[in-house]
């Protein structure tokens, strides 16, 4: 095995156990608060009901309230999303709605339909299914923002770190992950269940940095030891 070849395998192995932390149970409710940009509050709920499962982040920039709605099935410890929502200001912005391998996606009023052969999430959805799954990213994958779909490029270990919450510090891993041109940045808290807690991505123009600051699981509020 050539130099190359060695150096590949390292990389594709340290993003396969990223977290070094067993996946994490699926809640049937979390509830995480994050400071984003300037200091605007945004809250990611996670919701599960049977086999069901919804997740909504809200972001509350003045004057203008953006809300991110995706929804789907559970299968095992994967998340098989059937659709997603870009609500701004209680006006859907632009959606998809996901059945087998046909997608409609698009702004409101400007939908089309496509056939492909992968499974389509959302950024948020992703964060999930990587905190359930130890970090590996599902084979086949695309993600959607409602207005585009975007191909997905591999996922790449980013260092570890400290941040604070709820009143202690907690270490998580960050891991990167390429969407189209852009790149995304999510990071893990490994102690506490692999939960999201840093999501950073671009959208447009719009700039969403959110850093995890309180969260609850299945009702009840969880701080680092």
């Amino acid at each position: 095995m050539n130099t190359h070849h060695i150096k590949t395998l390292v990389i594709a192995l340290a993003a396969t156990f990223a977290f070094n932390a067993q996946a994490a149970e699926i809640p049937n409710s979390a509830t995480l608060k994050y400071s984003g940009s300037y200091g605007i509050p945004a809250t990611m709920t996670f919701k599960r009901s049977g086999n069901q499962y919804t997740v909504v982040a809200n972001i509350n920039v003045p004057l203008y309230k953006i809300r991110f709605e995706s929804g789907g099935s559970i299968n095992g410890n994967q998340l098989i999303p059937s659709y997603y929502k870009d609500i701004r200001n209680g006006k859907t912005y632009a959606s998809a709605t996901m059945r087998g391998k046909q997608i409609t996606y698009g702004k409101a009023g400007e939908s089309q339909t496509k056939t492909v052969n992968a499974r389509v999430m959302d950024l948020f959805t992703l964060s999930w299914q990587l905190a359930f799954n130890e970090g590996k990213l599902p084979s086949g994958i695309k993600v959607t923002n409602g207005k585009k779909l975007y191909n997905i490029g591999k996922l790449s270990p980013a260092g570890s770190k400290q941040i604070s919450l709820s009143g202690g510090k907690t270490t998580v891993k960050q891991v990167r992950l390429q969407r189209g041109d852009d790149t995304v940045q999510y990071a893990f808290a490994t102690k506490l269940g692999n939960i999201p807690a840093i999501i950073n991505y671009k959208d447009g123009d719009k700039n969403y940095h959110l850093t995890l600051k309180s969260v609850s699981i299945n009702g009840q509020t969880v701080k680092p030891q």
